[in-house]
């Protein structure tokens, strides 16, 4: 935990070394997802297919998936630009030393300029879900903070099988980058909307809507299926595969070389 910490002051630290760019960027990335979000609401407004499905049910899965896609981003950069540290050898470094390989290549790259958007995430989550939930119980309470923590996990786990493919290929993370946007984006509408081939693949093999969507019609009374409750635990699953690929992945690394 020592290390943690010290990873997590020393980015902060590096983050506010230059406070106006910090806080534009923070700016920047909250605007960024808002002007998504009005796109998503224009897009809800016009079409009468998606007219079945409440505006606020709409703010709730979109800023559930934000939500945890931006905290993957904050805390788990290392991951996202593993292949830099391929490409300039400091991967070497980092398996000399006796410390957890999966800790330190967190503690690689923390940024913090995602705060922004992930502030923005939680406060629409908040209002989202007040509005959403009618009777508000402790399962539903603990099923709000899984989501999250679900889609977290998953979004890691997409980007320790990206990193898993620059051992190989070096520069292969960008085409996992298309996967994780593209699952972000899938994620940020009604499943409903989607034909069968592509609601059984983010269902069975990229486990995204389990979720936002399901867990959804339990918090409005939509279903009272206990099981959808568990279902954004599925995702450490995802992440106990994820961290196998990457162990194989690692034992046909060869080093960069000098």
């Amino acid at each position: 935990m020592k290390l943690i910490k010290n990873y997590l002051s020393m980015h902060l630290k590096v983050s506010l070394e230059y406070k106006s760019s910090f806080i534009l960027s923070c700016i920047s990335q909250a605007i960024y997802m808002l002007v998504e979000l009005f796109t998503i609401y224009a897009l809800f407004l016009k079409f009468k297919l998606l007219n079945t499905f409440d505006i606020n049910e709409m703010l709730l899965g979109f800023s559930t998936i934000w939500l945890g896609y931006s905290l993957a981003e904050l805390f788990a950069r290392g991951f996202d630009h593993f292949d830099k540290l391929i490409v300039r050898g400091d991967f070497d470094l980092l398996l000399i030393r006796p410390r957890s390989i999966f800790i330190q290549i967190f503690g690689s790259d923390i940024c913090y300029e995602k705060f922004g958007r992930t502030l923005c995430a939680l406060l629409i989550y908040i209002y989202s879900a007040s509005k959403v939930i009618t009777n508000l119980t402790l399962l539903k309470i603990s099923l709000l903070i899984t989501m999250v923590i679900g889609c977290f996990i998953l979004i890691i786990s997409l980007f320790i099988i990206g990193a898993s493919f620059c051992f190989v290929t070096v520069q292969g993370i960008e085409a996992i980058n298309i996967i994780t946007n593209g699952t972000k984006q899938v994620a940020e509408y009604p499943l409903s909307i989607y034909k069968k081939p592509v609601r059984m693949f983010f269902t069975f093999v990229i486990p995204i809507v389990l979720i936002n969507y399901y867990p959804i019609s339990y918090l409005t009374d939509k279903t009272g299926n206990i099981l959808y409750v568990f279902m954004p635990l599925v995702t450490i699953i995802s992440f106990i595969i994820s961290e196998y690929i990457f162990h194989i992945g690692m034992k046909k690394y060869c080093s960069t070389g000098s």
